[in-house]
Formats: C-alpha cells, sequence, structure tokens
C-alpha cells in the first residue's frame, strides 16, 4: 500500500539512494519496519515478510529517512509501499524514491510498475498521477495477486479513511491498436499448412517459466511437469482441470511482436508458441496438428475458447487486450486457442507443425 508526502526537489537537495537486496531481517526491522509514513497507510510489514518477498527496497539518506519497497510479480513490478519519515517529507524524498523503483523495474525487465493509494487525497493519488500513474479503469480485471492485495486492505478497513484505487505506470511502451493493425499483413502472412514449433514453455506454478529444449507430451498430463492440472478450470462443475484446455497455443509473430524482448516472450503463459496461421478459417475446431513428424505428437484444437485477461493487460497492455479480442483478433485467434494431446510424444523448437483438418 502506498502512500507518500513529497514535492519536487532540485538534484543537489536529492538524497542519497542506495539499493539494499537481500538485506537481513535485524535491519529491516530495526529500520525500514519503524518508516510507516502517513498515518493513514497500513500497518508496516514485518521485516522478516519484506526480506522474504521477490523484488528489492531502495533506502534514502544515511542514515535512512525513507524506502521504497517493490514486489516482483509476474510481468510487472509493485509498490508494495512507499515511505518517508515525516521529519523528512516535502523534501522530495519520496520523489527520488518512486522515480529509482520505476528505473530499476525497467532493468529488471518489468513493463510497469503498479500500487494501491488513497485516490482523492493529494499526496496520495495526485502525487502519483504527477509522476506518470494512471487509475485502473472500472473494468480492468485484477490479476490473481493484485486481488490479494485488495482483499487484505479490505481486511484492514482502509476503506473507511477514503476510496483506494490501483494505479499503474507503463515502464516500456506497449503496442498500440495502431501498431497492431499494421502488424496484420505480417501475421496473416504466417504458414497455413506447415508450421513450425518456436518454444515450450512449461509452467511448474504459478508465476514460473520454464523455456524447454525438449518438452513430453502426454493423452493425460498435457505437457509434463506442467501446472495445468493443479490449477483447476472454473468452466467444470467441480472446478477440476479441463480436459479440453491442457494446452494453451499462440502464434510466435504476435508474442514476439508484443514482448519486444525474447525474454519476456513467456510472460504470455502460453505453453507453445508457433508460426503458425492459428485462426478459425485455417484451424476449424478438431483440426489436428502433428508435430516432429509422422512419429510425433498430435494435439487437436477443441472448442475451448482463449481470451485474455488481467495479466495480460498488466504484462502487454490494454490496447493488446481489446486487439486480440475485438473484430480482428478473434476470427484469427490471436489471443490463442486450447488444445489437447491425442498422440503422446517429444515436442521440441524447431519441430515441424503439419496441419491435418477434420474430414482430411
Amino acid at each position: 500500500m502506498a502512500d507518500d508526502e513529497a514535492r519536487p526537489a532540485r538534484a543537489r537537495d536529492l538524497p542519497l539512494l542506495a539499493a539494499i537486496e537481500d538485506a537481513g531481517v535485524p535491519m529491516f526491522e530495526a529500520v525500514l519496519g519503524d518508516l510507516t509514513g502517513d498515518a493513514l497507510s497500513a500497518p508496516a510489514p514485518s521485516g522478516e515478510w519484506r526480506a522474504a518477498q521477490p523484488g528489492f527496497v531502495l533506502v534514502a539518506g544515511d542514515p535512512p529517512v525513507g524506502f521504497a519497497h517493490v514486489v516482483d510479480m509476474v510481468g510487472h513490478a509493485h509498490l508494495a509501499q512507499l515511505s518517508v519519515h515525516p521529519d523528512h517529507g516535502r523534501r522530495g524524498v519520496g520523489a527520488a524514491l518512486l522515480e529509482a523503483a520505476a528505473e530499476r523495474a525497467t532493468l529488471k525487465g518489468h513493463g510497469s510498475l503498479t500500487l494501491t493509494t488513497y485516490a482523492d487525497l493529494p499526496w496520495n493519488g495526485p502525487f502519483y498521477a504527477r509522476h506518470g500513474f494512471v487509475e485502473f479503469a472500472a473494468d480492468d480485471p485484477l490479476t490473481g495477486p493484485q486481488q490479494e492485495v485488495t482483499d487484505e486492505e479490505e481486511r484492514l478497513g482502509l476503506g473507511r479513511h477514503g476510496r483506494r484505487t490501483w494505479m499503474r505506470r507503463v515502464l516500456r511502451p506497449h503496442r498500440s491498436v495502431a501498431d497492431l493493425t499494421a502488424f496484420l499483413p505480417e501475421l496473416d502472412a504466417s504458414p497455413r499448412e506447415v508450421g513450425v514449433l518456436r518454444t515450450v514453455v512449461r509452467r511448474p506454478a504459478p508465476g514460473e517459466r520454464e523455456v524447454l529444449d525438449v518438452g513430453w507430451l502426454d493423452v493425460v498430463e498435457g505437457l509434463v511437469g506442467d501446472s495445468w492440472r493443479q490449477r483447476g478450470s472454473r468452466r467444470t462443475p467441480d472446478g477440476s482441470a479441463h480436459p479440453d484446455m491442457q494446452l494453451n497455443l499462440m502464434n510466435h509473430r504476435l508474442v514476439e511482436f508484443l514482448a519486444q524482448d525474447p525474454d519476456r516472450e513467456v510472460l504470455a503463459g502460453d505453453q507453445m508458441f508457433l508460426d503458425l496461421d492459428l485462426s478459425h478459417d485455417n484451424l476449424p475446431v478438431w483440426s489436428e496438428l502433428h508435430i516432429g513428424g509422422p512419429e510425433g505428437a498430435v494435439v487437436v484444437v477443441t472448442d475451448q475458447p482463449h481470451h485474455g485477461c488481467g495479466k495480460f493487460i498488466a504484462r502487454f497492455g490494454k490496447d493488446a487486450m481489446t486487439f486480440v479480442n475485438g473484430p480482428e483478433g478473434r476470427p484469427r485467434r490471436l489471443r490463442g486457442l486450447c488444445a489437447r494431446v491425442v498422440r503422446p510424444g517429444p515436442v521440441r523448437p524447431g519441430d515441424e507443425v503439419v496441419v491435418v483438418r477434420p474430414g482430411a
């Protein structure tokens, strides 16, 4: 829960900024845990909790007078807390910490920095707005970890002091609708009959990604070692994993264009990225994809839709979400498709993917 009071300051007035990572728990408890900042902010988490979170802490001053705690979430960074000692408020300390946090998150490869704060208190929402943060739209879905933050704020009763809001600052420009529209000819040039498997990604646990040199497809497990079965599905009566959603496949040309960095492609969350036309026109439901030759694995395209979610917005922007689910994107299955394994076998980047349509 990020709250701060600060105003711009000239560079020579800014305190020393030092990055503290893997710091010992006693330092967090003795120093950072005491800087609770504004009286309306949430109770400061324990130093042990901060030390256990993936991310980083920036400390201002020597001795410290303020800190920013940023937590790594899948595809974006989250400013868990920004606090400045009241005796050092309105001197630019908070602004300096905020800019340093944004810079550090960018260098770590994050596409955006989020936070929650009071929307209307002048040193909260308006302060962050001056530094490039924009409130989430009413229809912006939250990711699972973001929803957990909101649930915790509700448990603490923070809303009694005023309206709480989510805000986001884009750290690297996302592709716009205009960009994506201009890219359509490249997408439409994807192979239609014989494509190529470009990337295989296993998700052993939520938020984790493993790029594989060789993956194994199984008719029961899907991609062996992936968490598909543990994730379950809201589309089954008992919440168990949906058998027709074992695999998510996405056009590699699109994810490459959206990610703008090879290391960020896996953030899409799909297990397989193919250089292949995945459109409804080219791959009617129950089409088969033969991967790796006549004796290789076979997957079948199912009738389950695959749409974007809050995670997709956090990683690639709202324009991308709107486009892939819009009149240009849905017929082309730009967000991807769902499939299940009908013949087991190994799959490797570089394997040919042969299309066999129903009735062929």
